[in-house]
This record gives C-alpha cells, sequence and structure tokens, in this order.
C-alpha cells in the first residue's frame, strides 16, 4: 500500500537547517553530529525510496514525494560538508573535460554552435565550466534547494534557464533551443525503472538530430554506489536512492529501444583524463561484466572504472 503521508511541493514550510522526513514530520539539523546525519540520510532515503516506488507511474503523488526526497536529502548531505561551499555530488574534472571534447567535437562535425543542457544540475557547477567556455548553457532540476544554489554559482541572469520540475512534463517549446547535448550524472540509478524507458525517449525527442547523450550511472559491478555502501558490504543491492544499479548491457539496451542508432563507452579512464575512440570496445565489455563480477571486488572495481563502464554516449 502507498504510505498515507501528503507531501507537500518541496521547500514550502521549511526553515533553514531543517528537513521533512518521510512521514511528513519536520526535523531540524541543528545540532547533529557527522555521525547521526549519516545515519538520518540512511534512514531516509530507503524511507523515501520505498514511498517513490509505491505511488503509480507519472502520477502526481510520486512526483511530489521525489521532489521533496531530493529536498531533504540534498541538506542533509549539505549539512555534512564543512564550511559553507555549494554542495557537489559526483562532479569530476574529468567529466567536464568529456562534455567539451564532445561539444568542440560537434563543431567540427558541422552541428553549429552546441548547445548543452543538463538533467539534474545540481549546484550547477558543470553547466558554469562549459558556460565559461563559450557554449550556452541550461538545464533542469527536481530540487528547488539546488537551484537556489545553481543560480548563486552561475549568476540571476541565468535564472530562466535553469528550470525546476518534472523532465517528463517539460514542453520542447519552452526551451530557447534544442540541444546539442544532453548530460546526466547519478540521475539514471534514481529513476524508478518502470518510467527509465520513457525518460530516455523524451531525452531523444529533445536532442537535434545527430546529438548526443552522455550518461554516467555507476556500473552495477560497483554495487552499491548509494548510502548502502557505508552500511552493508560490497555487492549488497542499493537499497537507498539507488532505485536500480545498471549492467552497461542493461543501459545500452535501453538506449537502442529509446531510438539512439549508436552507443559509444570511452576507450579507457586513467586518473586524469577520459579516452575516447570509436566505440570504446562497448561489446567486449559487455560480455566481460559477469566475468568480472567474480574477481575479488577491489579487481572488479579497478577494471570497471578504468574501462569506463559507467559512461555512455549515445548518438541520435
Amino acid at each position: 500500500m502507498p504510505p498515507t503521508a501528503t507531501f507537500p511541493p518541496p521547500a514550502v514550510g521549511i526553515e533553514p537547517h531543517e528537513v521533512m522526513l518521510a512521514d511528513g514530520n519536520k526535523m531540524s539539523l541543528v545540532g547533529l553530529s557527522f555521525h547521526d546525519l549519516k545515519q538520518l540520510q540512511w534512514v531516509q532515503e530507503q524511507k523515501f525510496a520505498r514511498a517513490m516506488m509505491a505511488y503509480n507511474k507519472g502520477s502526481r503523488e510520486r512526483a511530489l514525494v521525489t521532489g521533496q526526497a531530493y529536498d531533504t536529502i540534498c541538506t542533509i548531505l549539505a549539512a555534512q560538508q564543512s564550511g559553507n561551499q555549494p554542495l557537489d555530488m559526483g562532479i569530476d574534472p574529468r567529466y567536464a573535460s568529456l562534455v567539451l571534447d564532445l561539444l568542440d567535437q560537434q563543431i567540427r562535425r558541422g552541428l553549429g554552435q552546441p548547445s548543452f543542457f543538463e538533467i539534474g544540475y545540481g549546484s550547477g557547477s558543470l553547466l558554469k565550466e562549459v558556460s565559461d567556455h563559450g557554449y550556452r548553457v541550461s538545464g533542469i532540476e527536481v530540487s528547488q534547494t539546488m537551484q537556489e544554489q545553481a543560480i548563486g554559482v552561475l549568476g540571476e541572469r541565468y535564472s530562466d534557464q535553469l528550470l525546476v520540475g518534472e523532465l517528463m512534463k517539460l514542453n520542447r517549446k519552452s526551451l530557447s533551443e534544442r540541444p546539442s547535448m544532453i548530460y546526466w550524472n547519478d540521475v539514471f540509478e534514481h529513476i524508478c525503472p518502470d518510467e527509465i524507458e520513457d525518460y530516455l525517449k523524451k531525452i531523444h525527442s529533445l536532442l537535434v538530430r545527430g546529438g548526443a547523450l552522455v550518461t554516467i550511472t555507476p556500473n552495477w559491478l560497483l554495487r552499491p554506489s548509494d548510502v548502502t555502501g557505508d552500511f552493508c558490504p560490497p555487492r549488497t543491492e542499493a537499497c537507498g536512492l539507488h532505485l536500480k544499479e545498471y549492467r552497461l548491457a542493461e543501459v545500452t539496451r535501453l538506449l537502442k529501444r529509446a531510438g539512439f542508432r549508436q552507443v559509444a563507452t570511452p576507450l579507457v579512464v586513467s586518473r586524469g583524463r577520459i579516452y575516447l575512440l570509436g566505440g570504446g570496445l562497448r561489446l567486449f565489455k559487455q560480455w566481460s561484466e559477469l566475468l568480472l563480477d567474480r574477481l575479488p571486488v577491489k579487481y572488479s572495481d579497478l577494471l570497471c572504472r578504468g574501462l569506463g563502464m559507467s559512461i555512455t554516449i549515445a548518438t541520435k
């Protein structure tokens, strides 16, 4: 049965350093230790995940729970940080370099002046870096809390480009232009599995012909990659807000079903750079997944990361 708590729109009636829990009650984070905050995150992610999955696909209730979940968890994560820095999740300088390389490739291929759209832009750090290199940027985020942080990073003049809401309800006409590249990092695994195909079809429809979707999602070999890993041993299935962690073969199959004509991975990933070459031996990597899972965890993780098996580049 779906939970009975009523979830208001994100951030309504919530004071700074206060969160709304999955049961609908409010709680202050003032005075909580790092350990207390981590424990709270663990408990609340599980409760919010169950609530999201309990409601029907496309329902208003699921949308409200999802928005509240990320406002709550992002606030808890921010409280775990020292200082007053923006909350950056999944940010890696190599990803920014990858995006900029791919945008440069689009120019060389004659796509004109590329435009970049990020799903789940968080604090806006990647959008700012891409914008600083002269590209037009925009994005959408479910959390109003994160939009406020992103406006602080990019500036008020970007507020119209930093959308808040559900991707599935985004009207293409509301975009100033169709993006040539869409990027999402640590979002794929947060979407309810019964909705992921719809999301991919929506993304495909938003892109210009020849455009690309860059997906970064933790490969199943690295499980668990959410807060579950702080409390459970390696190779435990994630049970926080990573609603499903996917094999590369599964991601590829979903992308193809959505209409993408080509799916590639990086060839290799070093500590400082992501290297691209053709399809990146994607088929070989897919075939090797079950074999890698039989190796000791440290070797499996090393090979999975080094072979870029958590990154796909899908071309429309």
